[in-house]
């Protein structure tokens, strides 16, 4: 009976080691990181010009208007912005006066293996009118 758990143990171990891949481990791989696009001065940067360029209608300061825009959007390899999506909609045009916002800025472009390349950025704006 002693003898049953080390047996189970070895055939476990020895049933994973099978399903390893062979991997040639002499290669020499350079890789680079991966990175997401960002903003070139920085996030805190890029939200102050966004609430300083937002300007509220009549309408969203009348009802004092809280909640979160959540933004979707592809950073192109020459920084361009495209292909805006409202994720989590704040009404009132304050979304679509961001989105104008943004396509203003240039941001830094995501890589893999140190190529530029279009990838997605999903962007939250707390918004709270007063």
């Amino acid at each position: 009976m002693k003898y049953i758990l080390p047996i189970i143990l070895f055939f476990s171990v020895s049933a994973m080691a099978q399903d390893a891949p062979n991997y040639d481990y002499n290669k020499n791989i350079k890789m680079k990181a991966d990175s997401d696009p960002f903003f070139p001065a920085g996030e805190m940067a890029m939200y102050e010009y966004v609430f300083n360029k937002l300007e509220y209608s009549r309408d969203a300061i009348d009802r004092k208007v809280k909640g979160e825009s959540m933004i979707n959007f592809d950073v192109n390899p020459d920084s361009s912005l495209i292909n805006f999506s409202i994720v989590a909609e704040v009404g009132y045009g304050i979304d679509q006066s961001i989105i104008s916002i943004l396509k203003e800025l240039k941001f830094a472009p995501g890589t893999i293996n140190g190529k530029p390349l279009t990838k997605n950025l999903l962007m939250s704006f707390p918004i709270e009118v007063e």
